[in-house]
């Protein structure tokens, strides 16, 4: 199909600003380092601080950059479901599942 050059031209001008609002947020040297570091030094890049005594040890058998569709990843899922339905003491016949959210 061809361009839209064949469209008959708008009745008002339409012109693009140079700035979007969010173009600030796009440069790294608007965050400069922080001069203040936090009180707290086991501060984490997740949702909550490490622990003291947090190592990466921590996660050394966990499936990061695996599929949940290869092995390992089923492995960790079943595990999931084991776990989850023992801890909620599910009848037998009930099924846990595991899905995105």
């Amino acid at each position: 199909a061809p361009p839209c050059s064949s469209a008959p031209p708008l009745p008002f001008a339409v012109t693009m600003p140079d700035k979007r609002p969010g173009d600030a947020l796009l440069n790294p040297a608007a965050f400069p380092e922080p001069k203040v570091r936090p009180n707290n030094p086991n501060f984490g890049s997740g949702p909550c601080a490490k622990r003291p005594g947090w190592t990466g040890d921590a996660i050394s058998d966990a499936a990061l950059g695996r599929s949940h569709r290869s092995s390992l990843g089923k492995a960790k899922l079943a595990e999931a479901i084991d776990e989850t339905h023992a801890l909620l003491g599910l009848p037998k016949d009930y099924l846990v599942g595991i899905v995105p959210a």
